[in-house]
């Protein structure tokens, strides 16, 4: 089993008979500056404060691949309604410091003759979590 990473206990993982991985990973990170105008020149900017930063992935979920799209999509909401804290690491780096799922946006792809959910993507708002 080749484990890609983890997103506080969800592993994205490839093996024989289970796949688990995502796409699309992107980071934002802004600061903020005070804008002071002045009187026939440009604007004087003054640091204020980093935001956290915020993320979102894909994650691709297949019962041909051995995976419950429908259970994944389950843990996944729970983390968020709970407020779990979540470490990101892909390939055994720290991605951030901790995050919180602030968003969880779900597109159900394909069902089986019974209603059963076969094929699913997540994709997951994140928000760095700041300790107080």
């Amino acid at each position: 089993m080749a484990e890609i990473g983890t997103l506080g206990d969800i592993v994205f993982k490839v093996s024989a008979n289970k796949v688990r991985t995502f796409d699309d990973l992107k980071i934002d990170s802004k600061t903020n500056y005070a804008k002071h105008t002045r009187h026939l020149k440009k604007p004087l900017l003054e640091f204020q404060y980093n935001d956290a930063d915020t993320a979102s992935l894909t994650i691709y979920l297949s019962a041909f691949l051995g995976v419950n799209p429908k259970k994944m999509q389950n843990k996944i909401d729970k983390y968020r309604k709970k407020g779990k804290i979540l470490t990101l690491v892909i390939g055994g780096k720290k991605y951030g410091s901790q995050w919180v799922i602030t968003g969880h946006t779900k597109d159900y792809e394909k069902f089986d003759n019974q209603g059963n959910l076969l094929i699913a993507k997540s994709t997951l708002s994140l928000e760095q979590y700041a300790k107080r």
